[in-house]
């Protein structure tokens, strides 16, 4: 049964590579805000969308990502990633085949902030390049109220010389637990600059409100966890679309 799980997984995986619908412009569009937070033994498919909606640059551009994850240990996850990209007036196209890992560092005493760290090593297809990223992964969960932020900071291997340089963010989300395990809240992802200026003019963003929920379907298999949002440009930003839409469900199982 547990081979059979696996095998539909994966397969589900290969095929979004293959016949993918679309995806990216904007380089945090394929983002989630991450925890720093890891389960032992947990199987996890998680597929996200994320489309810029209204007029801009970038009207219509979306990506889809896909994660193949397992909890090694309570510190440990790694995963296999895939993403395809449409960017406006061009065809869809598988851009990245990767690998990701998630390490829970622990709490920072006295001021409850659990630490975490993300490296991703991908290889490029359709002519971009290969690259890596990595993220410094903080929360902080007091009674109802859970804070995420992640500082990411990636670069790409090759490619023209010019283009090689890394590139700053961030992504950021609170919300509160309301009824049962919904959870309401708000999320952020922008912009930081890169080697050229670092802070150094106007960076865009994408804010707005986040719904969050997970549980286990009845005589399901699997828990179901979704989270969704729809975010307004803010600052330069609004010049590639007036908001983006993004959905990011996982299936998940202990084994």
């Amino acid at each position: 049964m547990r081979t059979r799980a696996l095998a539909a997984i994966c397969g589900a995986l290969g095929l979004s590579a293959i016949s993918a619908v679309p995806a990216l412009a904007d380089p945090r569009l394929d983002e989630i805000v991450y925890s720093p937070y890891v389960e032992n033994r947990m199987l996890e498919f998680e597929t996200r969308i994320g489309q810029e909606v209204g007029g801009g640059d970038l009207k219509g551009a979306q990506t889809l990502v896909n994660e193949l994850e397992y909890g090694v240990n309570d510190r440990l996850s790694l995963a296999l990633v895939t993403a395809v990209e449409r960017a406006p007036g061009e065809p869809q196209r598988l851009t990245s085949v990767g690998v990701e890992g998630i390490y829970y560092v622990g709490q920072i005493p006295k001021v409850g902030i659990d630490v975490g760290v993300y490296l991703e090593v991908a290889k490029g297809t359709g002519g971009e390049p290969d690259g890596g990223e990595a993220k410094l992964l903080l929360a902080k969960t007091e009674g109802r109220f859970q804070g995420l932020l992640n500082v990411i900071v990636e670069r790409p291997f090759n490619g023209p010389r010019e283009e090689r340089f890394a590139s700053y963010g961030y992504a950021a989300s609170a919300t509160w637990r309301t009824v049962g395990n919904l959870r309401l809240g708000i999320e952020a992802f922008g912009d930081l600059g890169d080697d050229h200026g670092f802070l150094n003019s106007p960076q865009g963003a994408y804010v707005g409100p986040q719904l969050k929920w997970e549980g286990r379907p009845s005589g399901a298999p699997f828990e179901i966890a979704i989270d969704a949002g729809w975010l307004a440009a803010v600052g330069p930003d609004r010049r590639e679309a007036a908001s983006q839409a993004r959905i990011n469900v996982e299936l998940e199982r202990r084994f």
